[in-house]
């Protein structure tokens, strides 16, 4: 098959540069600003287009690529009637060095000479963060706390951020990658303030993004929650705020119109419909613990979905169903016992549905199998509790014990502005923390999510608020 694809390229190749392609037409002189932003499993390429010019991108391992040597080089591949920026994806594998030439044509002629090699190697998401840049619109939210963030598609087919903070704070995020001709050398995210009708200025706590409904619901103080499916108009959800006054601290949703939220003194509600109705539930034991976390996850071992809910006394709840609530078969592993558990996410490790959770303390610790078994405690931050982890994949995507692609991975945050990543550097059998990214002010970070491609967005305190591709 390899061969086959050579062979093809090849001959596209030959009749592209012979000019046998198309009649009538002549060559374009190349672009002479080509720039490059190396991603995670893709490059992006941006250059100044003139009107008439169709482009084709040749890239390929290796330094120094043509339009005429390409075919003779590894993981050579042609992109043909691209547009600035252009996304490049085929082949591209993280950690493998690339060369990129664009050339073209017009009206259908022979293709001209490429433009001088420009290279970039392919690398993991959540390795290299920054803050959004000062030119921006609204480079930082606001300088109060921002304590919840997540992604989603908007019925608009927008991809969104949204982030929640103090005092009724409410932001909406797109990604910014700065246009040519500038070189492209960050990216980040653009912040638009919003509004809620009526308004709130509750305390906000937590975001979750439910794509069965392509809506974004948040969850605050006072049993708050607000609902919005285009990240603009919110509408606060009155049912629920009159059947608990307790404060929510976190919410999560099973990609099939139930949603369940948490928060202090044991408080779980449920919604089965999308959140049109709220029902309250109740979990056994005293004092009731705060629970913190909430995640949702395909049990590999179990072949069964699971809510699981965390909170303080080290306590780890499990659902079917987001109504009847059970501990976890097994306590978690000292020295985290009764450790207060801040947050929980869920993805794979290995190819096995994991959920991760962290702890006052900076430790964290994983089950692949609902609760039964937990690893050892890992203290990853030696400096400040971890607050929030995410995973980069899609709980919504089918599992296979055979999935074990480098770009799955945890990304935790702590108190002190630290940022952890979990990953396995040899596809899936040495999975390790490494810390990615120090804050020299010692920001508090109180959020993390993943975005759409293998990035991430971070917020905390005073409004900060970081973004890794």
């Amino acid at each position: 098959m390899k061969r086959y694809f050579a062979f093809i390229t090849v001959a596209v190749a030959a009749l592209f540069l012979s000019g046998c392609w198309g009649s009538g037409g002549s060559s374009a002189s190349p672009p002479t600003d080509v720039k490059v932003l190396e991603k995670d499993s893709r490059a992006i390429l941006t250059w100044t287009m003139e009107s008439g010019v169709q482009y084709w991108i040749f890239h390929a391992n290796g330094s120094g690529v043509t339009p005429q040597n390409c075919a003779s080089m590894p993981l050579c591949y042609t992109d043909v009637n691209e547009s600035s920026p252009a996304s490049v994806t085929r082949g591209m594998t993280n950690g493998l060095p690339f060369s990129f030439s664009i050339n073209g044509r017009k009206s259908g002629g022979p293709g001209g000479s490429g433009s001088a090699a420009v290279s970039a190697t392919p690398r993991l998401a959540g390795a290299t963060w920054t803050a959004p840049l000062p030119t921006l619109p609204h480079p930082i939210p606001n300088t109060t706390a921002m304590r919840g963030v997540a992604y989603g598609v908007t019925s608009g087919a927008v991809a969104t951020f949204v982030a929640a903070g103090d005092g009724g704070a409410l932001y909406s995020g797109t990604v910014y990658t700065v246009p040519n001709p500038v070189t492209i050398v960050d990216t980040g995210i653009t912040w638009t303030p919003l509004t809620t009708t009526p308004s709130t200025t509750v305390t906000l706590n937590a975001v979750s993004y439910d794509a069965y409904g392509t809506r974004y619901f948040v969850a605050g103080n006072g049993g708050a929650i607000l609902q919005s499916t285009d990240a603009v108009t919110w509408t606060p959800q009155t049912s629920i705020t009159t059947k608990t006054s307790s404060d929510l601290y976190a919410i999560a949703n099973n990609g099939a119109n139930t949603i369940v939220a948490t928060g202090a003194a044991g408080t779980i509600i449920t919604s089965l419909d999308g959140g049109a109705s709220w029902t309250a539930q109740t979990i056994s034991g005293s004092p009731s613990p705060a629970l913190n976390g909430v995640a949702f996850g395909y049990v590999t071992s179990l072949g069964a979905y699971r809510f699981m809910a965390v909170g303080t006394s080290g306590t780890v709840l499990l659902s079917v169903d987001g109504v009847t609530w059970t501990s976890a078969t097994s306590s978690l592993p000292s020295p985290i016992t009764s450790s207060v558990v801040k947050g929980v996410a869920y993805g794979l490790v290995g190819g096995y549905g994991t959920f991760v959770v962290v702890t006052v303390g900076g430790y964290a610790t994983m089950t692949s199998d609902g609760g039964s078994t937990w690893t050892t405690p890992v203290q990853v931050s030696t400096s400040a509790d971890l607050n929030a982890v995410t995973a980069s994949l899609n709980a919504a995507v089918p599992l296979s014990t055979t999935v074990t692609t480098t770009t799955n991975a945890f990304v935790a945050v702590d108190a002190a502005g630290n940022i952890y990543r979990y990953s396995s550097p040899d596809v899936g059998t040495s999975w390790t923390w490494t810390k990615v990214f120090t804050d020299s002010g010692s920001t508090a970070l109180y959020a993390v999510t993943h975005g759409g491609l293998y990035d991430y967005v971070t917020v905390g305190s005073g409004g900060v608020n970081l973004y890794a591709d």
